[in-house]
Formats: C-alpha cells, structure tokens, sequence
C-alpha cells in the first residue's frame, strides 16, 4: 500500500470538503463545512512555514493519502488554554471517617480546571469508513507523534489527547444528562459544538464548586473515564508511546484526558535521525516508521517487514543526502 502521511495543502480543499458527510459529529476538532476546511488548510500552511521557536496557538493538519485519493486527517493544537480555557474536570478522592460509628467513606469529587495549560492537543484522527484497517489509523496517529519528533521545541513540553467518551447507539451521553444537561439546559451536541468555538459559556455556565460522583446516577458513573469503543484503539497505541490517564476527563461525556511530556514520548526520543541512503540501507524484517526530518518538507510512511526500504523512502520523496527519521517500535515496548 502507497500510504503516506504529510501536510494538507490548498490543492486538497475539495477532496478534503467531500470527507466531511462522512465524519460523525462527534468530532468537533475536524472542520464542519467547506470554508471552515479552508481556514484550518490556511492556518496549518502558516504554522508549517513559521520559524522553529516556541509555540502560539497553531494548527498543524496532516492528511494521509493513499493512491492519489485522500483517506484521512489528523491534527495537532498548540498552545492549549493559553488564549482561551480548556476547561476539563479533575477527579480527586476525599476520605472520611467516623471512629463513633466505625465508618469509612471514600468519595470523588469532580473539580473544573484549566489543567492543560499550554499543552499541545492531538486531534481529528479520523479515517474514511472503507479505508480502515491495515496499519492506516497507527501510522496516521504516530504521524503526528514523528512530527512533533522532527522539532519538538515548537510543540511544548507536554501533549496531551482529549479521547471521546461512552455514548449509547443513539448518541446519548449518560454523564452529559446527569451533569452537563442541568447547567446548559441544551443538547449534548449543541454544547459540545459550541465549546469548540467558545469556552466562556462554560465558565459562566458551570458549577463553581465540585461535584460528588456519588450523587450521580449509576448509568453515569458507569462512564466516567470509559473511552467510546471507536477510540479504544486509538487509547492503546497513545498508552504504547507513553500517554497515561491522571485523573482529568472531558467535562461534557467524560472521556478520558491522555498525556505525556513530549521528550518521554517513545517516538520522540527512540526515532532514529540518519540520512536516506543510511536508512535505505537499514534492517528490512521489521516495520519501521520513516518520516522526512524537515517541516518543509515533512512526509511519513511504514515500511512494512521485508519491504525494501528505498521503495519507502522514494515514497516520502527522500533524495540520498536528505535527513530522514527512522522509528522501530519493538515487541513489547511501554
């Protein structure tokens, strides 16, 4: 398979528009008509082509193009919570005892925060419904991870990934009615889409003082922290490079917060830098990610085991002298 990741550009605007019916709604990260796709395609343009120095508030968009047909997205947000809140809910345990009577109560408690403060987001994995499978979504999701690898000082020091939460066949959010609903007194998805334009409803809106999960209904407790079954995979191969749960959930369906700081990510710290005719000349029995170590010039693909790694890299556009990056996941790797 000819599968190879890299900016989106202008030219992709009208295949990336057909994408959109496709995406469920759930994913507010990934632009919801054809003039939001060009303003994300401009500002992911503008934010490749700025200097290596500390991050403002980019949009990094990668597409993942198969066959000279575009089959998926993929992003990265900088500087999270810095312009405006990124609000999440911290869960935190208090624990009671009344030596009178002999009991021990331990409870959690819901506290709003702003804990991703300056963090960078992973964001709008997604992939066509007919292109899953085969190795596409790991090496869309690492794609980001080995971008971020070729200039890690313009991302910041941690990332982190907001992992969609439980809902029913229907859509239903049991944490959103038993929480979100009695302060918004709107649908789950119309809160979850405005939030993706504006925070401040949200402060204005939400209960300043923690809540007790125990007080909430069983169906809603059930779900805090559980991610949907369509990103179960996505949490696995986040948790093989590092990512880890700490007790912060997305304040609407309660999905889990993942993070890491950037320099303990595996493919930040393990992937190889080497030129292209070193690499080309590299051990072909296992798979290796190989990605272009230049944001200009920025491309991922997986050489799969046994293939030659000069087929490859010819797909990244790697010429001999060109510096690439080289990242071998071995078995069992944390």
């Amino acid at each position: 398979m000819s599968l190879v990741v890299r900016p989106s550009r202008s030219s992709d605007h009208e295949r990336l528009s057909a994408m959109i019916d496709s995406v469920d709604p759930g994913m507010l990260t990934m632009p919801s008509t054809p003039e939001a796709m060009a303003r994300r395609v401009a500002q992911s343009t503008e934010a490749f082509a700025r200097p290596s120095h500390a991050p403002e508030g980019e949009a990094y968009f990668l597409v993942m193009e198969e066959a000279d047909a575009l089959v998926g997205t993929a992003s990265i947000f900088t500087n999270l919570g810095v312009d405006r809140p990124f609000y999440s809910y911290r869960i935190s345990r208090d624990s009671k005892v009344s030596p009178e009577t002999g009991v021990k109560v331990e409870l959690d408690l819901l506290h709003l925060v702003n804990d991703h403060h300056g963090d960078a987001e992973l964001g709008t994995l997604f992939l066509m419904p007919g292109s899953r499978g085969g190795g596409r979504g790991k090496l869309l999701s690492y794609a980001r991870l080995l971008l971020i690898a070729v200039d890690p000082v313009r991302f910041g020091p941690k990332v982190m990934a907001e992992i969609r939460g439980w809902t029913d066949d229907a859509g239903r959010s049991p944490f959103w009615e038993a929480v979100g609903r009695k302060f918004f007194r709107m649908d789950y998805r119309v809160a979850d889409a405005k939030s993706a334009r504006d925070h401040r409803f949200i402060a204005d809106l939400m209960p300043r003082y923690p809540i007790y999960a125990d007080l909430l209904p069983d169906d809603a407790r059930a779900v805090i922290a559980k991610p949907h079954r369509d990103a179960e995979a996505a949490v696995v191969m986040l948790k093989a490079q590092g990512f880890r749960y700490h007790q912060v959930v997305d304040i609407f369906d309660a999905g889990p917060c993942v993070e890491c700081f950037t320099d303990q990510i595996d493919i930040v710290r393990s992937s190889e830098r080497m030129s292209a005719r070193e690499a080309a000349g590299g051990d072909e029995s296992r798979a290796a990610l190989m990605a272009m170590a230049s944001l200009e010039r920025f491309a991922a693909t997986l050489a799969r085991a046994g293939e030659p790694r000069a087929a490859a890299l010819d797909r990244i556009g790697a010429q001999p002298s060109d510096e690439v990056l080289v990242y071998r996941q071995r078995e069992g790797r944390k």
